[in-house]
């Protein structure tokens, strides 16, 4: 095992091409440890190898085990076009966010992988993709009414062992989803239609759900004959149900009264949808007609903001959604591994998308900071609270 190691950390030098003592530098290694690691009279620590792996593009798991990268090979999709086919290019940001998994796994610091629901033997995939939200609200606990798309996404985090994160993904593309069999990984695009990246999170989560994602064989899906233009069909029916709960809307709708234009403005901004997601979920449930639902689909967002009375508060989320978010159970992780020392800070800045300068002031105020853990006696409240940053 040591003499594999050694050979694949001398690999990472000649790939980079720095003298062994320039690269120990880079390291933060002295140049007299990384030869005695090199030459087998000593070990190196977690730390070392999460930095050797960091600087060499590379994962712990390779250095350790010679384990080859990942391969995106089975992800599943939300295009403008409403098909699922996932561009070459969308598969940077899902190996990054994989990489980062990698590394944090290989010190010894994994995703929980709860239970999920999955697709039950409903007649028609809509009928499916309705159950199945069913049986997620229930695993959540908690209305998505309310409440933002990042903090829904902090939400099915916990809920599923999720890895869900705002990024910039290829034109055209909505999000993407993967479950690796060791994480659950959803990623949506960044935008100010915030309401768009709200119905794509949910529509990715039933991708998730519902084993469309998966790289284990098609033959072990819950549906193996389900296609993607199909699985498509069935996200989005889990999607509306997932928003737009059938019960509460119609309750929310009989509230309402004579259902006009002004109502479906209400609506939809009461349950944070866009006009148009709302007059096809209405449809849907035979409250209006299709002559309506054409009618007032040009309905935008802005205008359920103004009906409303409360622009500030779409400002403030389409702001939120545009800037993007990262994973909080990803930054936890991240967090957690710094503290005890085991990656560099230049990690959790990769996971937080912050300054490492200004990650470190925040782990360590005060002049002359140095990067490394925090003392035993520090106060734990920065780490704990740094996770939440917009």
């Amino acid at each position: 095992m040591t003499e594999s190691l050694n050979a694949r950390v001398r690999q990472v030098l000649d790939g980079v091409g720095d003298h062994q003592a320039e690269f120990a530098r880079r390291i933060g290694m002295s140049a007299d440890k990384l030869s005695k690691s090199l030459n087998g009279t000593r070990r190196f620590t977690s730390l070392e190898l999460a930095l050797i792996a960091e600087e060499g593009h590379t994962t712990v798991d390779w250095l350790l085990h010679g384990t080859e990268p990942r391969r995106a090979t089975a992800l599943a999709a939300r295009t403008r076009t409403g098909g699922g086919t996932v561009p070459d290019d969308s598969k940077t940001a899902v190996l990054r966010h994989a990489e980062i998994i990698d590394a944090l796994a290989g010190v010894g610091y994994r995703l929980s992988l709860p239970e999920l629901p999955s697709v039950r033997s409903e007649p028609g995939l809509i009928a499916q993709g309705a159950r199945l939200a069913e049986d997620a609200s229930a695993v959540i606990g908690l209305s998505p009414r309310g409440v933002t798309v990042r903090g829904l996404a902090e939400q099915w985090e916990k809920a599923f062992g999720l890895v869900a994160a705002a990024t910039d993904l290829p034109d055209g593309l909505d999000g993407v989803s993967w479950d690796a069999g060791d994480f659950r990984l959803v990623l949506v695009g960044r935008t100010d239609v915030w309401t768009r990246q709200r119905f794509t999170l949910a529509h990715e989560l039933g991708h998730i759900l519902a084993g469309d994602a998966t790289d284990r064989p098609l033959t072990e899906h819950v549906a193996p004959s389900v296609d993607q233009g199909q699985a498509e069909i069935r996200a989005n029916a889990f999607a509306a149900e997932l928003l737009m709960p059938h019960k509460e809307l119609m309750q929310s709708a009989a509230d309402v009264g004579s259902l006009d234009k002004e109502g479906l403005l209400s609506l939809s901004w009461e349950y944070q949808v866009s006009p148009s997601a709302m007059a096809t979920r209405l449809r849907a449930l035979g409250v209006i007609t299709d002559e309506q639902r054409r009618s007032w689909s040009a309905a935008t967002t802005r205008m359920a903001a103004l009906h409303a009375g409360d622009p500030g508060r779409h400002l403030r989320y389409a702001q939120q959604a545009g800037d993007g978010w990262y994973s909080a159970s990803l930054a936890k992780l991240a967090i957690s591994a710094y503290v005890r020392g085991d990656i560099s800070i230049r990690l959790v800045a990769t996971v937080t998308g912050l300054d490492s300068d200004r990650l470190l002031d925040l782990f360590h105020p005060g002049p002359g900071a140095q990067e490394g853990p925090p003392p035993p006696d520090a106060p734990a409240t920065s780490p704990a609270e740094l996770a939440f940053f917009p």
